[in-house]
């Protein structure tokens, strides 16, 4: 679950306090919060966590950190912020204090609801605090953190666990519904398939009108056999993962035809291809490529027949010598093999009477997803800003991109109707479908999917939760040990090392 990762994190992410060497007697508690002692070395655990979200709110506000190398040149420029009003040596004490009262308010919530600790969690808690120590030992050592703390520190991790399945979890005090969470997956996430179609010649410059109008052709001749097949959305499917293989042959062909020849000096001269489209007498369509040469002489090359006559026939050419070849219709069955698509056929069997043969046609539902994306729902710019409360935000990303994206985020958009949709450097030809067709307990509705969005809906509620239970208790600071560990003289870059080696090393890496 997120909030045992968070601790991992937390675990993986503490670091010493330079000026804190041990514990004295009268610093040993760094708090009272409702009657319970607060050791110092939990506070001091916090006010890590504390420090790098003061971090993180000066890099949203235009602090740079990337270029800096030392703890003393990040350290300088926390002492010259401030954070709402405050130092952010003082913000990074009342955020540690804060998290210590929350601490405080799930170790209270969780004897409230009458909650234990099985065996095996115990031992769990144990062996990460044990286990913490091959990278932070020197840390936990130096900065006054015993074993004891870490050890709290993790428990109160799946205390929180515990909470969130009392309250959030399936018959929760909350009362979550499974079909509010399922439509809530349905309404943030969108279901297509799609061919890319580059406005680039075969050396990536952009195709000039002619090379456009050969595109346009061919989108017209794609939509053209993908509407032989509405009606029937396995076949409509099947014939779409035929299409996005065979126009992404036919991409890769431009950049492989490329002529190359030398000049008098041997130098190479790569001449790019331009595709052309021809038809036959009998309505085949074949491409071609044509190169110019530096006499301005061109010429001409086909590559091959990219769609079937009504009878059944192709032509494929190459120089002055015509084979043809009988082949399976676009309508039928062997659309090649390089169609990954085997789940979807349509069974057909045919019957001959003494008038004329008759064909019966058994539709298979069934077919291969594995060219689908499944998009989410993006949040706009101008509600991430607010939702973040932040002076800046990330722009969006969109696949393929931002105007294919918008037409499948309107629910205006037909299902299962392939429509062009021309971008400036790309076209696509895009079929949206049903993404509650595949929201099944074995597909994309899995019990995994079902707590992540239980977790994405109502995580920060939850947290909030906690900060107001933490809120209404009554804290008692020990200002002898706020004196004492000054969080400004966090070894940030040291925190920094020891976490990329636990990284690395969990990667079987060295660091």
């Amino acid at each position: 679950m997120k909030f045992l990762k968070r601790a991992a994190a937390l675990l993986m992410s503490l670091t010493m306090l330079s000026s804190a060497t041990g514990c004295g007697e009268d610093t040993a508690y760094a708090m009272n919060i409702d009657g319970m002692d607060v050791r110092a070395g939990l506070y001091i655990y916090y006010a890590v966590n504390a420090y790098q979200d003061a971090m993180n709110v000066l890099r949203d506000g235009g602090k740079d950190f990337s270029e800096m190398t030392t703890t003393e040149e990040i350290a300088a420029v926390m002492k010259e912020s401030n954070i709402d009003g405050k130092t952010a040596e003082e913000w990074i004490q009342n955020k540690a204090a804060q998290y210590c009262a929350d601490y405080v308010a799930v170790e209270r919530e969780f004897e409230k609801q009458g909650l234990t600790l099985t065996g095996e969690q115990l031992a769990a808690i144990a062996s990460s605090a044990e286990g913490s120590q091959q990278f932070f030992g020197a840390f936990f050592k130096g900065a006054g953190i015993g074993e004891e703390s870490i050890k709290a520190i993790t428990r109160s991790t799946y205390q929180q666990n515990a909470l969130w399945d009392k309250y959030y979890g399936e018959g929760g005090i909350k009362d979550i519904k499974d079909e509010d969470l399922y439509d809530n997956y349905a309404k943030n996430h969108l279901r297509i398939k799609y061919i890319s179609m580059p406005l680039k010649d075969g050396e990536g410059n952009l195709l000039k009108a002619d090379g456009k109008e050969v595109i346009q052709q061919m989108a017209d001749d794609y939509l053209a056999r993908l509407a032989k097949k509405q009606g029937n959305e396995a076949a409509l499917m099947k014939e779409m993962d035929f299409l996005i293989d065979e126009h992404n042959n036919y991409v890769t062909s431009l950049s492989e035809a490329a002529v190359t020849t030398t000049d008098e000096s041997g130098n190479l001269i790569t001449t790019p291809t331009t595709a052309k489209l021809t038809t036959d007498i009998y309505g085949n369509t074949a491409t071609t490529t044509e190169s110019t040469d530096e006499s301005g002489e061109s010429g001409e090359t086909t590559e091959s027949t990219s769609i079937a006559g009504e009878d059944g026939t192709t032509a494929e050419t190459t120089g002055e010598t015509t084979t043809t070849e009988t082949t399976a219709s676009a309508e039928g069955e062997g659309e090649g093999e390089g169609d990954e698509t085997t789940s979807a056929a349509t069974t057909e069997t045919t019957g001959t009477t003494s008038e004329e043969p008759t064909t019966t046609t058994t539709e298979d539902t069934s077919y291969d997803t594995a060219k689908e994306r499944i998009l989410v729902v993006s949040t706009s710019a101008t509600d991430e800003l607010k939702a973040k409360e932040t002076t800046t935000t990330a722009a969006p990303t969109y696949t393929p991109c931002e105007v294919v994206y918008n037409w499948a985020a309107d629910d205006a958009t037909t299902l299962l109707k392939p429509e062009l949709i021309k971008d400036e450097e790309c076209w696509y030809i895009v079929i949206k479908m049903d993404i509650k067709d595949r929201m099944t307990a074995e597909d994309l509705w899995t019990a995994n999917q079902v707590e992540s969005t239980r977790q994405d809906l109502y995580y920060e509620e939850f947290q909030d939760m906690i900060e107001k239970w933490g809120d209404a208790l009554t804290v008692n600071r020990n200002e002898k040990a706020f004196r004492r560990y000054k969080v400004l003289d966090i070894d940030v870059m040291g925190y920094q090392n020891a976490m990329m080696q636990s990284y690395y090393s969990a990667y079987g890496l060295s660091y």
